[in-house]
């Protein structure tokens, strides 16, 4: 059994030597990072970026590789959240960030945009998503509902740890840095004007008090399946279920964590008997009988009102961090408005401002 993530690494980066000095450098090699240090180089800003072990190594290279609209399970638990009119501009947020990052890959990562489903687990979520559903198209957000399921045709998927390799082929050669660690703010490996934490859930273990809290999440994959398991990527159980089919045939199978909550907190990436044996028994129920081939688990980083954290902390110090699960919904386009605004662009939106924790 392998414990490793489903997705392969992107290809290791040739080593260079550290720059004495630049404008910026950005801690984090997962999808916010290369984006960022990609978006820098476009604006002409000296930009360098290190990770302490490999590119995705974190959350970018252990999700499920959805890339889906919203911060909510569903629209109508975004809108009590957060407004009806909030809730709208995350989701056109996210709209937008899945428009850019299409565009930026052009064809790679095994991306497509076949649609998502959004199944309810329960008569009372069957109830939400019949609001959701009304709630989006009064909204502009076209969507079907069919036997208790809301289909969006805008969603897609992708190779989430491709996607990163992608983005850092695009930046320039010798600025990326892997296996180089950041333990102490105060002691940078390389100088520079501006650091940006681009670090999500370990974000806390550089700087104290920062509210973003690691939150474990666990997965499996299986050999390939001849039948078909999901036609779409699925959402159920308000967001705690997950899974799709790839066309290679592979079952990818995860969430659960609501079945242990207060086991599935911290940095540990051990996966545990109680909630892979959920996706055993869902696996089971899907009809699919070939055998495991992977079993991991990964760590996001969860805002309080799960939204991300882009903006500057203080002088010099600026953060791309906390998708609350939703990375691949934002981080593209967060990480552009943050390196446009390190680059002399106007800040970031206000509801992604860290400033809103700070009492």
């Amino acid at each position: 059994m392998n414990d490793q993530p489903f997705w392969p690494p992107p290809t290791r980066q040739a080593s260079a030597p550290l720059p004495d000095r630049v404008e910026v450098l950005v801690v984090g090699g997962g999808i916010t990072g290369v984006n960022l240090l990609r978006r820098l180089a476009e604006r002409g800003v000296r930009a360098a970026l290190v990770e302490r072990d490999q590119l995705a190594f974190g959350a970018s290279g252990r999700n499920a590789g959805f890339l889906l609209e919203g911060t909510a399970a569903n629209y109508a638990e975004a809108v009590a959240v957060h407004g009806r009119a909030k809730a709208s501009e995350v989701w056109a947020y996210t709209a937008e960030n899945h428009r850019r990052l299409d565009q930026a890959l052009g064809g790679r990562a095994h991306y497509r945009r076949g649609g998502s489903r959004t199944l309810a687990a329960s008569p009372a979520e069957e109830h939400q998503l019949e609001e959701s559903a009304a709630l989006m198209r009064e909204d502009g957000w076209p969507v079907d509902l069919r036997e208790g399921s809301i289909l969006n045709p805008r969603d897609g998927e992708l190779h989430p740890a491709e996607a990163v390799g992608a983005l850092a082929a695009d930046c320039l050669p010798g600025s990326i840095f892997e296996e180089t660690t950041v333990a102490d703010l105060g002691e940078l490996p390389i100088a520079a004007d501006e650091v940006v934490l681009a670090t999500n859930a370990f974000t806390g273990q550089l700087l104290a008090g920062i509210p973003i809290a690691p939150v474990r999440a666990q997965m499996l994959a299986t050999a390939p399946f001849t039948g078909v398991a999901a036609e779409l990527p699925t959402y159920s159980d308000r967001g705690y279920r997950y899974w799709r089919q790839l066309p290679s045939g592979e079952v990818l199978v995860g969430g659960w964590r609501n079945t242990a909550l207060s086991e599935e907190v911290g940095y540990d990436l051990s996966t545990t008997p109680t909630v892979q044996g959920h996706l055993d028994r869902h696996l089971a129920q899907l009809g699919v009988d070939v055998a495991v081939t992977h079993r991991w688990a990964g760590t996001m980083g969860f805002t309080p009102d799960a939204l991300p954290l882009v903006g500057r902390l203080r002088p010099g110090l600026s953060i791309c961090a906390g998708y609350t699960g939703h990375g691949m919904a934002f981080a593209f386009l967060c990480a552009l408005a943050l390196a446009d605004h390190l680059s002399g662009g106007p800040s970031p939106e206000k509801w992604l401002d860290p400033a809103r924790f700070r009492e």
